[in-house]
């Protein structure tokens, strides 16, 4: 029997950039500071403090709705799953009608997949189903369960 597989959303990125948002803080912050007798005086009236603040609040703000909100894509013999926290949506291979893949990279990395994004179009909805593969982990993979759905 097949088992279910089950693709995460990456929260990486967000861990990334608030590391180099707050290196940069802390960088400008020595910077800008006075150091007098014995002592290291912080200036906040600089502009450049208020937009890092934002970019880094921004930024935690993004990575725990991103993290509450748990998205994944779960595949099972007969259909996939696109869930969150808060819901789910069951695809049947059946309601399927083509699914198409975004145009290769030119360049990509080791570990990621050449394609960028896969619509998919259903019966039951006007629209294409966008899926970001970079949104999840083990994009390769990813890209293989839906070109066997395709194959099918």
């Amino acid at each position: 029997m097949e088992q279910n597989r089950i693709y995460k959303a990456r929260l990486d990125f967000y861990y990334k950039l608030i590391v180099i948002y707050f290196m940069f803080f802390a960088l400008y912050v020595i910077m800008r500071g006075t150091f007098g007798k014995n002592e290291f005086t912080i200036v906040f009236h600089d502009p450049i403090i208020y937009i890092t603040g934002l970019f880094i609040f921004y930024t935690l703000l993004v990575l725990v709705v991103n993290a509450i909100r748990g998205k994944e894509i779960e595949f099972l013999p007969d259909r996939f799953i696109i869930k969150n926290r808060f819901g789910k949506r069951d695809i049947i291979f059946s309601e399927v009608i083509s699914i198409r893949y975004s145009r290769e990279r030119k360049r990509y990395k080791d570990g990621r997949s050449n394609v960028r994004r896969v619509g998919i179009k259903l019966k039951d909805r006007k629209k294409i189903l966008r899926i970001r593969l970079s949104e999840f982990y083990d994009e390769r993979k990813l890209l293989t369960e839906f070109q066997k759905i395709s194959k099918q």
